[in-house]
């Protein structure tokens, strides 16, 4: 007995703890006790609403910026420097926040004063907090403003001029380029582009700085920098004194040119397009960068990098340093296969389908084949174009084509050959001479079938100053041709053909650098042509002159406009003038609007009658702008009419209209 009650003490102590566990399991299952994740969680739940509960609110204020004097000029570009201001629809949740903005603006606000030359200027702040939302003004006091008294340029080491290093000119003759003397390169003592005696920002003084050394870049020393400046002020007087130290390196001659990178364009066509005689002329940045945008044109390259080897100089004959320029390069694709869809109310659609070799003979010579598949044209055009032909500044075209065109004029199966050779004359122009000759089956309302021919020679002259040929801006063209030609078309004939036209560029915003913008571009054309010599009767119907549709007077039908026979076909004349408007404005980057109006008519006299009865029409364009040109939609309609013209024509297309 003794044994089993000493056996029973000893196992009460496990009893007691088996009893506390299930007690304990219970307990958590009925949900009155929590486990320690459980407590972890909502430990950090009733933390994270406390700290919601202490977070503050954004404090609202509106902020006035306020300039003794009332300059709207600081007041512009403190706006644009002032935390508060750019700050202000993101408040801080204190105001120990706008506190901290407002001391920045104070800071911000002085380096404007001395940037604007008010040296001795002051700003200071003040926070009212009775008003709601909270308001703060910035105060400016800009005081006197300084003048520069004077900005000295010297030089170190002293600049050298060699006595055979003359600057040069550069014209395009007709036989040649042609260099005239110009003086010396110049050495100002007083730092261009700034003025004694009046005040002058820092911007203004900084890009006078930066801009006299890179003039030295033009005039035969390409290493020229600025090797220091220094600034004082005298505020008894209240002026401003800069010191420039500049460093005008050697000078220069630009020498021959190494070329890197290429494959299949062969070296001799990059050499012929040297823009310099090498060895004899004086370094010139703007050159260099003429020299590697020629290339950037031909459509050959990628990418093209010309620049100064410094380390290969050596000297000239009369001890001028002569530097080498390496041109590196990336090759284009030189193959491409491409089309076009076109379409207008009264021709429908069009196809054309075309192939192009831009490397066929490894010197920069494109070949386009053309073959349209429209109501009005069929058949095949070719074109050929090489680069310095004989010279730098020549090129060769020739077109050709084999076509049937049916028109509401006339129907046509002939072919078409033309050649000529361009130079340029100047930076923006260009001169020609050609010839030209075209034959082939004739059909009209008063002929049923009769063979024709033309051929001739042909003179123009070209200008183009465009920034951009598919999407310009700015810039103006015109052109000018002459033809005359013999041929036969019921009897023999010969004739002379003019046409003159020209186009205007003009946009009249700029963007926040000061360049052109493209957001607004006002563009007008005018033109006209006349054929002296033989009546209408004589001339080939195909060589007449039309207007009416796409290319000319939107909202007419094609070759519509001007004298018409007795079936009310037009029959086309010996003269005519065309007149285009249009305001070209963007909505976004890609998406532009076009309200245009266009005028035009054809006369049976060798001259046209400037205005006279014109034809006009009236529409709006959709544009979508992409890497190749834009996307053109464009909705006419005739403003007079002619009986029968539909009211509404439709095209689309690629490019502008002109």
């Amino acid at each position: 007995m003794r044994s089993l009650i000493m056996s029973g003490k000893r196992k009460l102590p496990f009893l007691r703890v088996f009893i506390v566990l299930c007690t304990l399991t219970a307990l958590v299952g009925c949900g009155l006790v929590q486990s320690d994740s459980e407590r972890n969680t909502d430990i950090g739940r009733k933390t994270a609403d406390a700290d919601d509960s202490l977070r503050d609110p954004p404090v609202p204020y509106t902020v006035d910026i306020v300039v003794e004097g009332g300059s709207k000029d600081l007041i512009s570009k403190m706006k644009a420097a002032s935390a508060l201001y750019v700050l202000s629809k993101k408040p801080p949740d204190s105001v120990l926040g706008i506190e901290s903005r407002a001391r920045a603006d104070v800071e911000n606000a002085q380096k404007l004063l001395q940037s604007e030359c008010y040296y001795d200027g002051s700003a200071s702040y003040e926070i009212s907090e009775t008003t709601s939302p909270l308001s703060v003004r910035l105060r400016l006091n800009p005081g006197p403003r300084y003048t520069l008294a004077a900005a000295r340029l010297s030089y170190d080491p002293a600049p050298s001029v060699p006595e055979t290093f003359t600057r040069r000119v550069r014209s395009y003759g007709l036989f040649g380029l042609d260099t005239e003397p110009l003086p010396e390169p110049s050495f100002p003592s007083h730092l261009p582009g700034v003025t004694a005696g009046k005040p002058v920002t820092a911007s203004d003084m900084l890009k006078a700085v930066e801009e006299f050394p890179e003039s030295l870049k033009k005039t035969g020393y390409p290493f020229a920098r600025v090797r220091s400046q220094t600034y004082s002020l005298n505020r008894e007087l209240r002026e401003l004194y800069a010191d420039i130290v500049i460093d005008p390196g050697p000078p220069s001659n630009m020498g021959l040119v190494r070329v890197t990178g290429n494959k299949d364009v062969r070296d001799t066509l990059i050499h012929n397009l040297v823009p310099w005689d090498a060895g004899k002329e004086p370094w010139d940045d703007d050159i260099l960068e003429e020299y590697a945008n020629t290339l950037r044109h031909t459509g050959l390259f990628r990418s093209v990098e010309a620049r100064a080897i410094k380390d290969d100089a050596t000297r000239s004959p009369d001890g001028i340093t002569v530097l080498p320029v390496e041109v590196t390069v990336k090759e284009a694709l030189f193959r491409s296969v491409g089309g076009n869809v076109h379409y207008d109310t009264s021709s429908g659609f069009g196809l054309e389908g075309t192939w192009e070799h831009r490397n066929i003979f490894h010197n920069g010579e494109k070949l386009r084949l053309t073959a349209p598949i429209a109501t009005e044209e069929q058949g095949l055009k070719m074109a050929f174009d090489k680069p310095a032909f004989l010279d730098r500044d020549q090129n060769l075209s020739v077109t050709a084509s084999l076509l049937h065109e049916n028109t509401e004029a006339f129907e046509r199966r002939g072919f078409g050959v033309d050649a000529s050779v361009e130079r340029k004359l100047t930076r923006t122009l260009w001169g020609g001479v050609g010839a030209f000759a075209e034959g082939g089956i004739l059909k009209d309302a008063k002929y049923d079938e009769q063979s024709y021919s033309a051929y001739g020679p042909k003179f123009f002259f070209r200008h183009d100053s465009r920034d951009n040929v598919l999407n310009p801006t700015r810039g103006t063209t015109a052109k000018w041709t002459v033809k005359p030609f013999a041929g036969y078309y019921t009897k023999s004939f010969t004739a002379l053909s003019q046409t003159l036209g020209g186009s205007f560029f003009y946009a009249p915003f700029r963007d926040n650098d000061g360049a052109k913008s493209d957001e607004l571009v006002f563009a007008v054309r005018a033109e006209g042509g006349s054929i002296l010599g033989p009546s209408k009767s004589t001339l080939p119907t195909s060589m007449r002159h039309f207007t009416g549709g796409a290319g000319s007077v939107r909202g007419y039908p094609f070759q519509a406009i001007g004298p018409r026979d007795e079936g009310d076909d037009p029959e086309g004349g010996r003269s005519y003038q065309l007149v285009n408007l249009e305001a070209r404005y963007k909505l976004t980057k890609d998406v532009g609007l076009v309200p245009f109006v266009d005028g035009g008519m054809v006369y049976d006299t060798p001259y046209p009658e400037i205005i006279g009865d014109m034809r006009w029409g009236a529409g709006l364009g959709l544009r979508y702008y992409t890497p190749i040109g834009p996307l053109r939609f464009d909705v006419a309609t005739p403003i007079s009419p002619y009986d029968g013209d539909p009211p509404v024509q439709i095209y689309i297309s690629i490019g502008q209209a002109f």
